[in-house]
């Protein structure tokens, strides 16, 4: 098992993200998806390269399976583990990344003609300026100390939950796992033996502090402090 069962909790170096300014958000869906960083042998220390592909991504291309196998479909709906664990570290910085066109540099007008030339087959004549804006973050590392290769989500989405201790001190959930408009061509992710698969998560800000956890199936994460606005509590359900 992972060094002989002792969790370890890695380093993660993610690139060009020293000294840049770190913005918060309010909005529980402004980071929709569930991209993994990293997937593989748990390790001290891991370079990350951000990755915001919302349906496929490279780093997966071993772990994936065909969503149309009876097995695997019985196995994500039922999403019962026997050894899976989830960490969360909130006390390790992995800013996620938002790109944007960066129209101090060029016009509305300019972007739709250069997408038109794009569409129309031609080539661009002018380079679409964009800008990264970082957002606080940390990430969530989740564990397989089981024998076999377990399902964790599809595409490029991992199928966790965030619940929250609502005002009436009951855990509640805040959104069910994320799902695609178009499963066309999407395929399950396999996390195998004594692999780790990551995601960075927002830091969500609000006027109300409470405790969080995230949950996939049956297994539930260590517990965290945070914050939210309270008019999402009144969406919460048991």
């Amino acid at each position: 098992m992972l060094y002989s069962q002792r969790i370890i909790h890695p380093e993660y170096i993610c690139d060009n993200v020293e000294n840049v300014a770190l913005e918060k958000t309010e909005d529980i869906h402004f980071f929709y998806y569930k991209q993994i960083q990293y997937i593989g042998t748990i390790r001290e220390k891991i370079n990350v390269s951000y990755n915001d592909s919302e349906r496929y991504s490279d780093i997966l291309e071993n772990n994936y399976k065909k969503t149309n196998n009876d097995s695997l479909n019985k196995e994500f709906k039922e999403r019962h583990y026997d050894n899976i664990k989830i960490f969360v570290d909130t006390n390790t910085l992995t800013p996620l990344i938002q790109t944007k066109i960066d129209y101090s540099k060029i016009t509305e007008a300019e972007v739709e003609a250069e997408v038109d030339k794009i569409n129309d087959g031609q080539a661009s004549t002018k380079e679409i300026p964009q800008q990264k804006i970082y957002y606080d973050g940390f990430p969530v590392t989740i564990y397989n100390l089981e024998t076999r290769e377990r399902i964790i989500g599809f595409g490029n989405n991992v199928a966790i939950e965030l619940e929250a201790l609502g005002k009436d001190n009951l855990w509640k959930k805040i959104y069910n796992f994320r799902k695609y408009n178009c499963g066309t061509g999407i395929r399950y992710i396999a996390l195998k033996p004594n692999e780790i698969a990551t995601v960075f998560e927002p830091r969500i800000i609000g006027n109300f502090k409470t405790k969080f956890r995230y949950r996939l199936g049956n297994i539930i994460s260590n517990e965290f402090e945070g914050s939210i606005n309270d008019n999402y509590l009144n969406e919460l359900k048991e």
